[in-house]
């Protein structure tokens, strides 16, 4: 799935000795230590406090350490910062529906894509929101396929098993059983091979089923 990584893409144009605690910030979020991170990432702000990137960081940081509610406060900062970036947007809606703040979630969502039309990660997390949020399978499936023509994340797989997810609710068992092997096919040796190995033969047996039932 989709991690929480959406940035402005800006340049830090801060004092060294606050660059020096933005890239420790870096170096120790790419290397999941997500507390040490956050530590250098508040010193960051606290430097720097007009950059917008730092406390997105911030706000991931705490995403990854489960305070939810921070991350959310950390993401409107950096919106008020730069209400321009729509990766900001697509954390925020991330956060939002971890807390199940369903609708606020869904206009950030909206709110990402209206600004950045070509952010896949918006439209995967939006078609997750509509499938698990709001039973809207339709939409779920059309979004899902968006994320999959524009998409530039390695973790493809994880699209088509949630998209195979929708289309099985759907009754589109060929659609699904499609998707499922496409996901297999993709990453074999995933942890959750044997979710996807399960639910591609409730798909078959469901169409094995229809066909039955088929005058």
């Amino acid at each position: 799935m989709f991690g929480v990584a959406c940035l402005g893409g800006g340049t830090c144009c801060a004092q060294t000795n606050a660059t020096f605690f933005f890239d420790a910030g870096r170096s120790s979020f790419d290397a999941r230590k997500y507390a040490l991170a956050l530590s250098n990432f508040t010193t960051f702000v606290e430097l720097n406090p007009q950059y917008a990137d730092g406390y997105c960081y911030c706000g991931m940081s705490k995403w990854w350490l489960g305070d939810y509610s921070g991350a959310v406060t950390d993401y409107d900062k950096a919106i008020s910062l730069n209400p321009k970036c729509g990766g900001y947007y697509c954390n925020r809606g991330q956060t939002k529906f971890v807390l199940k703040m369903v609708p606020e979630a869904l206009a950030d969502y909206n709110k990402s894509i209206e600004i950045d039309s070509k952010n896949a990660e918006a439209y995967f997390n939006r078609g997750t929101l509509k499938m698990l949020g709001l039973t809207n399978y339709t939409e779920a499936v059309a979004d899902f396929t968006k994320a999959l023509e524009i998409h530039s994340d390695p973790h493809e797989d994880d699209i088509f098993f949630w998209r195979g997810n929708a289309r099985l609710q759907l009754k589109d068992y060929n659609g699904s059983i499609a998707d499922f092997s496409k996901c297999l096919e993709l990453n074999p040796n995933s942890e959750s091979s044997h979710v996807v190995m399960t639910n591609l033969a409730t798909a078959r047996e469901l169409l094995r089923q229809s066909k039955q039932q088929s005058p």
